[in-house]
């Protein structure tokens, strides 16, 4: 299997449009406490979209299970940039695998002042190359119907876009990873 982690504390330095550098990195258990940081920090009407509804104020729990990823059967990275004298979140994006191992449900969150500015691409080219890398073959992901800056992110990496038949309020999107 080809190697989609980085090593421990170390990472992917990315540019983004702005010139601003960004550190890609695998998450691990040990982020929960700046997984929480980042969540509240959210606005709450991202972070209610983020988790459609079911999450509306992260505890230390959720940050935990967001955080300490199962490598067998989920891949997680976070974006990181200096602040303070030390590093903070600002974006994350994880899949997890069906039994079979061919599919992936993904999902991403990129802190409001830094949307649109090309991190939700950089955690999505990570995720998508680690999921290859695993033999998936194709990945999902879902969003609420008024998703902003995602329908147009979605569309730039080839996902296609359709309204969950269940739930009208709900849109999927799907990559073929073949």
């Amino acid at each position: 299997m080809a190697q989609i982690h980085a090593p421990p504390g170390e990472g992917w330095n990315e540019k983004l449009q702005d010139g601003t550098t960004v550190r890609i990195r695998s998450i691990s258990a040990q982020d929960a406490e700046l997984e929480l940081e980042f969540l509240n920090h959210l606005s709450p009407a991202f972070r209610s979209s983020r988790f459609l509804g079911l999450v509306r104020d992260p505890t230390p729990e959720v940050a935990r299970e967001l955080t300490d990823l199962d490598p067998a059967c989920a891949v997680g990275f976070i974006a990181l940039v200096p602040y303070e004298g030390r590093e903070r979140e600002i974006g994350a994006a994880q899949f997890h695998v069906n039994a079979k191992g061919d599919r992936c449900d993904a999902s991403l969150t990129v802190g409001d002042e830094w949307r649109q500015r090309g991190v939700g691409s950089l955690l999505m080219r990570h995720l998508i190359a680690a999921a290859r890398a695993r033999g998936i073959r194709h990945m999902r992901a879902y969003a609420p119907g008024r998703s902003g800056g995602g329908d147009r992110l979605a569309a730039n990496i080839g996902f296609q876009r359709r309204l969950d038949s269940r739930d009208p309020a709900t849109v999927i999107y799907d990559l073929c990873l073949e």
